[in-house]
């Protein structure tokens, strides 16, 4: 089994780093350094990335001309984003979408309809992730397979207009076997043998279900039991997955899950990870730095208890890559890079000095990818090491009525998502 980490939200307080073809570009042979040295430091694990085709436009572009080394380019669809503009989700925007997923990514994701009503009372970001007012609505699972099939349809109609090469990602929604399994099977099944040629896996969605840890592994073990062409079933794609632990099945459970040979995973939380001020080294351990806007601490235990360790871990490792840009010494990117240094007396959130304007793009990106190599390093030690892993009984599950008979009724209550509100919806708009 191969794994593969791809990674999102790179754009995160970053400004035009990504975005601009001449900005990247002085950069553009360091960073595929970096990117091949992971991607060739496992044998069975790869590095890709995910960019959103309608939030991040330019981010894929760039990436596509000037960063070639990542295993994959993959783009979203937007989907989620556009479902909240005045417009929506029209065909024309739609058309734009897969025209730009056509020219600049390897892997594309589909717009999928999801069978969830919103009670508006949750409005923000977390609507991304939270089950806070909303329902999983089990009657409109097929309806809104068949709207994604026709979405899926289309896709595949304008990356064959375009010849691209483009492959496409099959979306899973669902909050049980059942529902997955009418969700995903509605959808393959509505493609010809040559549209299902353009489909290379299927991703694992969370937003009827929840993604607290007994809920993804409800879906990742109902999978088995999906009734599809095995190589899609062989490629899983387990979407905003950040922690080691929602991958547990894989590392526990090889048995039962034979029949996969690569499962890929997108997660922002690694590269939000400078964005935050907070850095994972290579025991995993995390630090988190405090701004010096708002900390209280003396600037010389700030130094030696945060700064310190953590800009030396990441200098030392990426040495070769600083120097190509005149840094060599963690100090220098501290003082005269990073919002950290005693020169920022205005305590700027972003600083740097005419000498550091270098290492100010540089770090970032190295940062980034440095915390995600920590997490690959400690995904290896879990495919070589599954016995040190708290399995919590996965490794004893053998076939799937194990699991939802024996195995699911004694982790105790999920968090799912009710099937009906608790008030009446037609009050919430009065």
């Amino acid at each position: 089994m191969n794994f593969e980490y791809v990674i999102s939200g790179m754009t995160m307080g970053m400004n035009d780093l990504y975005n601009k073809v001449q900005v990247l570009e002085p950069y553009a042979e360091t960073f595929n350094k970096k990117i091949t040295h992971i991607d060739n430091k496992y044998s069975n694990q790869n590095l890709s990335m995910l960019f959103n085709s309608y939030c991040e436009p330019k981010h894929g572009e760039t990436m596509r001309a000037l960063m070639p080394s990542w295993h994959h380019h993959f783009s979203d669809s937007g989907g989620l984003q556009l479902s909240r503009t005045t417009k929506g989700l029209t065909p024309e925007i739609k058309d734009k979408i897969y025209k730009h997923q056509a020219e600049h990514s390897d892997i594309a994701m589909i717009f999928d309809d999801i069978p969830v009503e919103f009670d508006g009372s949750n409005t923000g970001w977390s609507m991304k992730t939270s089950t806070a007012g909303r329902r999983f609505v089990r009657e409109l699972t097929g309806d809104k397979a068949r709207s994604t099939l026709d979405n899926v349809k289309r896709q595949i109609e304008v990356f064959d207009e375009l010849g691209s090469d483009t492959k496409i990602t099959l979306i899973v929604q669902g909050q049980d076997v059942e529902s997955y399994r009418e969700y995903i099977e509605t959808i393959v099944n509505g493609l010809t043998d040559e549209e299902l040629k353009s489909c290379v896996s299927i991703s694992l969605a969370s937003a009827c279900s929840g993604s607290g840890f007994l809920n993804r592994m409800e879906m990742i073990y109902a999978v088995k039991e999906f009734q599809i062409p095995m190589n899609l079933k062989k490629n899983i794609h387990l979407l905003g997955v950040g922690s080691h632990e929602m991958m547990t099945p894989f590392f526990v459970s090889p048995e039962y899950f034979d029949f996969v040979d690569l499962v890929s995973y997108d997660s922002s939380t690694q590269a939000n990870s400078w964005f935050f001020s907070r850095y994972r080294d290579t025991m995993w351990v995390n630090t988190e730095l405090d701004s010096l806007a708002t900390t209280e601490k003396n600037y010389g235990i700030l130094y030696n208890t945060q700064l310190a360790p953590v800009f030396s871990e990441i200098y030392d490792l990426n040495k070769q890559y600083f120097n190509e840009h005149g840094i060599d010494n963690y100090d220098f990117l501290i003082q005269e890079c990073t919002k950290w240094s005693k020169k920022n007396t205005e305590k700027a959130r972003l600083f740097n000095t005419d000498e550091g304007k270098h290492g100010a793009k540089v770090l970032p990106f190295i940062w980034q990818m440095q915390v995600v190599e920590n997490f690959m390093t400690r995904v290896n030690d879990m495919i070589n090491n599954p016995s040190s892993i708290e399995d919590k009984g996965l490794s004893q599950i053998k076939d799937y009525n194990q699991f939802i008979n024996e195995w699911l009724p004694l982790q105790g209550a999920q968090n799912k998502l009710e099937e009906n509100f608790a008030g009446n919806l037609n009050d919430f708009f009065k």
